[in-house]
């Protein structure tokens, strides 16, 4: 079983935020305990906060990955990094209490896994469940080799999805931070919205591979959407098909600009070449 959603995203301080609604939409898409979804987004922003913290140097633009899936009962959620991992150097008393915060995600998590290497960052499984339950296998244990994995620090927030009820939630909390972190009016972040609840009705129809992904920036005022990869002429017959829920009315008349990309995704790497839809929204 791979991840329902994984999120590649710039270590920044204000993505943690992006993190934390991406997990409330897997949580509304599985229907999960609400204070279990609690328990989840806070140990997840503390590891978060760590890679954000401490795996890289203060000149240097990283990347952080988060993988979450869940069965309705539990959730799991790995944080990665690609800095400078464990290393055998001296921790100041102060700043002992920073970083991963051990003990509290210990106490909110079922279990949890550490590992990491000088040169390949640092991995923080989590595990979320009822005492009772095992429904989890280790992810990592599923995942192709680290050292193989692009390190490079994405511009955009890049998400694969898994196709089916979790697109909608994840897809739409996203572009709504992104949107509000932009100072899109209330309008305009409403229209950025309804475009994203757009895409997550029709985009599973024309994914080219297992997932949909979505990578959405938030860049001078405007939000962008590149969505794929798609079948062979299937960005045209994605926009042919949307409309904008309760309004009748095509996609194109919500957004600023549309085009059609070949290219590829940091985060499906099997699709080199592949055909993109691409949409602007400003916030005017």
């Amino acid at each position: 079983m791979t991840a329902a959603v994984s999120l590649r995203l710039p270590a920044r301080p204000e993505n943690v935020a992006v993190v934390r609604q991406a997990l409330t939409g897997l949580g509304d898409a599985y229907d999960l305990d609400a204070d279990l979804l609690g328990d989840v987004k806070t140990a997840v922003t503390e590891a978060c906060n760590n890679v954000v913290l401490h795996a890289y140097e203060e000149s240097e633009e990283g990347l952080m990955e988060i993988d979450a899936d869940s069965d309705g009962i539990g959730a799991r959620v790995l944080v990665r990094d690609f800095g400078g991992g464990i290393q055998p150097r001296s921790i100041a008393v102060e700043e002992r209490t920073l970083g991963l915060g051990l003990p509290l995600i210990a106490t909110l998590s079922k279990s949890f896994n550490i590992r990491g290497r000088s040169d390949l960052g640092l991995e923080v499984e989590m595990v979320f469940a009822p005492s009772d339950y095992d429904g989890f296998d280790p992810l990592h244990d599923e995942r192709a080799p680290r050292a193989d994995h692009p390190v490079d620090a994405p511009q955009a927030a890049e998400m694969l999805i898994q196709p089916g009820p979790l697109v909608a939630p994840v897809t739409s909390r996203v572009t709504a931070i992104l949107a509000a972190r932009a100072d899109f009016p209330l309008d305009r972040l409403a229209d950025a919205v309804l475009v994203s609840d757009a895409i997550a009705a029709h985009a599973s129809e024309y994914i080219s591979g297992r997932d949909v992904g979505v990578e959405i920036s938030d860049d001078e005022g405007s939000l962008l959407f590149r969505i794929g990869p798609l079948d062979e002429g299937g960005a045209h017959g994605l926009l042919g098909e949307m409309e904008v829920p309760g309004l009748g009315q095509s996609l194109e008349r919500l957004v600023d600009e549309v085009n059609v990309e070949r290219g590829d995704s940091a985060v499906a790497t099997e699709t080199e070449g592949a055909e993109y839809l691409v949409m602007r929204i400003g916030k005017s």
